[in-house]
């Protein structure tokens, strides 16, 4: 028996258990997002003060620090897998950039909850907020970046899926979106109530196809 015959089941096993830890990981990321928006479903506005900060944390600590583990922690963690198993470069370069920032503001947002809010340090706790929302900015406009790379290629060619368009789609209306919460603009923040919904469906199609974009 030669060593291609041995190495060769091998390779496939270990494929297989990529993928499957890949689709695990999307589907990990889409429920760390639902269970985040689902215990704590309301925040402060992208503008808010100091004030209005530690009064919409108010009470609600552990569900905000939940909200934060699940999607800025876990669903960050949750995306560096399907970024490492589905995408290429150079997507998978802003893939990792956002992956980064999420874990920032991961960190950042147990902080804000668990220690400034609760010591009523209204001055710290605005400029803590206002530096979460620019860094979902500064995500979303990397993930914008993400979303058009992967997809990009396939719309141009004419070859594009519906998950191709779907990247696209998210494409636009996650820089309306990122702009808006760089800027801190009540105006334009609100397109994350559509970008987000197209930001979980597209992370968790490509997760559980078998393709590479």
């Amino acid at each position: 028996m030669t060593s291609h015959a041995v190495t060769a089941p091998a390779t496939r096993t270990r494929s297989a258990a990529v993928r499957a830890a890949v689709r695990i990981a999307g589907i990990t990321y889409l429920v760390a997002w639902v269970t985040g928006l689902s215990v704590w479903p309301t925040n402060p506005s992208v503008a808010a003060t100091g004030p209005e900060v530690l009064a919409g944390l108010a009470g609600h600590t552990s569900v905000a620090i939940t909200q934060y583990v699940a999607t800025q922690g876990i669903a960050g963690l949750a995306l560096a897998a399907v970024v490492a198993g589905r995408l290429r470069r150079p997507a998978r370069f802003t893939g990792y950039a956002a992956v980064a920032v999420s874990l920032v503001q991961c960190a950042l947002g147990v902080h804000l909850a668990a220690y400034l809010a609760p010591e009523h340090q209204g001055a710290a706790a605005h400029t803590a907020f206002a530096l979460l929302n620019r860094l979902d900015g500064v995500k979303m406009l990397l993930l914008a970046a993400t979303a058009l790379l992967a997809s990009g290629p396939a719309v141009r060619s004419r070859s594009a899926d519906w998950i191709d368009w779907t990247g696209l789609a998210l494409a636009v209306a996650i820089t309306v979106s990122g702009v808006g919460y760089l800027l801190l603009s009540t105006a334009l923040a609100p397109a994350a109530y559509v970008s987000g919904v197209l930001l979980l469906l597209w992370v968790t199609a490509t997760a559980v196809t078998s393709r590479r974009v």
